[in-house]
Order: C-alpha cells, then structure tokens, then sequence
C-alpha cells in the first residue's frame, strides 16, 4: 500500500465516510480508490442527483447518516485533528484538536431548539450546520459554528453563537498531503 493509500484509510477510520472530491484531485487517485474498493478495503457508493457523487467508507450509512457523516468529513479534512473520538445520540464525534470538541451536524428537519440543550451539558462544541439559526444565541459555552458553504471555501469561516464571523487560514487539502 501507498502512504496515501494509508491515509486515506486512517482518515476513513475517524469519518467513517468520505467523498471522492473531499479526499483526492487526482485521476490517479481516484483510481486508487476503486481498486481499494474492489479489494474489499472500502465501500464505494454513488449518490445520485444533480451531480453523481462517489462516497467510499468503512461501513453501510442510510442516506441521513451519510450525509451528516460528508459534512463531518469535510470539517475533519479542513481542521485536520489529532484524533476522532466517536459520539453518540446528538453527537456525531468528537475532535481533538487543541482541546477536545464535541461536534454536532445539523441537517434540514432537525430542530434547531435543541441545539441550546444539547450545546449547554457540554464543555466546548463546533456546530455544522446549513444556516445560522437564531437559536444558537442561546448557547452559553465556549462554541463555534460552521456552515456548509463555508466549508468547501478556501479559509476555514466559524461563527459565534452571536453571529460574530472568525476567519481561519486554510490547512492544506487532504488530497495533497501525499
């Protein structure tokens, strides 16, 4: 196996999914993730709609968990953690980064006046989510909230329960790591 390859299955241990697009820029990588999946060492999907999108992971997702799991991969990719820890009920994992978040995905449908309940038992949270929700200004401990269309951007944009907007220098993609 290549280094990439390697890392490609580490990352997929902590996601548990993650999209072609997310993990490489290469034709040749692709490639690679084919063949790893006709080797038994991933699971290749296709999500159809406007775009076909090729998922590889670990594991079988209904549609709901799988997209929840490529919004996490994604944040994952772009923060580039020491270490994923799984979650459990509301929350997807946990990342440790400099300290350890918990990191809920919320998705058209749930119910964003959850979020305060769930948000206030924890020490620190990072929030995906699709829109800002004037919900989150209840949250009262230390938390950042990403948006989808700020995760596929160049620099990592987070949000404060307030509204306040905090830009981070992009880590380099995961596709050109190796």
């Amino acid at each position: 196996m290549t280094d990439w390859e390697i890392n490609v299955l580490e990352l997929l241990s902590g996601v548990k999914a993650a999209a072609y697009f997310q993990l490489c820029d290469h034709t040749r990588q692709k490639k690679k993730l084919t063949a790893m999946a006709r080797a038994g060492l991933v699971r290749k999907y296709q999500l159809q709609g406007r775009r076909n999108i090729n998922v590889v992971s670990l594991m079988e997702f209904n549609l709901d968990k799988l997209l929840r799991t490529l919004a996490f991969a994604q944040l994952a990719i772009k923060l580039k953690p020491r270490e994923i820890l799984p979650g459990s009920n509301q929350i997807h994992a946990h990342i440790v980064l400099n300290n350890v978040f918990s990191v809920i995905v919320l998705r058209h449908g749930d119910d964003p006046d959850m979020i305060p309940f769930i948000t206030n038992r924890l020490e620190r949270a990072i929030v995906v989510s699709e829109t800002l929700y004037p919900e989150f200004k209840k949250i009262k401990i230390p938390c950042r909230i990403c948006l989808d269309n700020d995760l596929l951007g160049k620099e990592m944009t987070f949000y404060l329960p307030d509204g306040r907007r905090e830009i981070h220098p992009a880590k380099t993609d995961y596709s050109q790591r190796n």
